[in-house]
C-alpha cells in the first residue's frame, strides 16, 4: 500500500486513516511519499509519532527524509 501525502497539516489525519485501513484490509506495511520538506531534526519525531499507534509494529526511514514505511502489527 502506498500513500502519498502532500502537505504537513495533513499529515496526522492522512496517516491515521491509511494505518487503520491497512490493518483492516490485513496489509503488511504501508509506504509514506512525504511531498513537504521535513528537516533532519524533524525525522526522529515523525517516526515517533507514527510508531505511537498500536497497529504499528515498527517504521523506518527509506531513502532520507522521502520515503517511510509502517509495518503492521496482526
Amino acid at each position: 500500500m502506498n500513500t502519498k501525502i502532500r502537505s504537513r497539516t495533513s499529515f496526522p489525519r492522512i496517516l491515521e486513516e491509511t494505518l487503520y485501513q491497512a490493518y483492516q484490509e490485513g496489509k503488511r506495511s504501508v509506504d509514506f511519499l512525504l511531498l513537504f520538506p521535513v528537516l533532519e531534526q524533524e525525522r526522529d519525531k515523525i517516526i515517533t509519532q507514527v510508531k505511537s499507534y498500536s497497529v504499528v509494529l515498527d517504521a523506518k526511514w527509506r531513502f532520507g527524509t522521502v520515503l517511510f514505511t509502517a509495518y503492521i502489527r496482526h
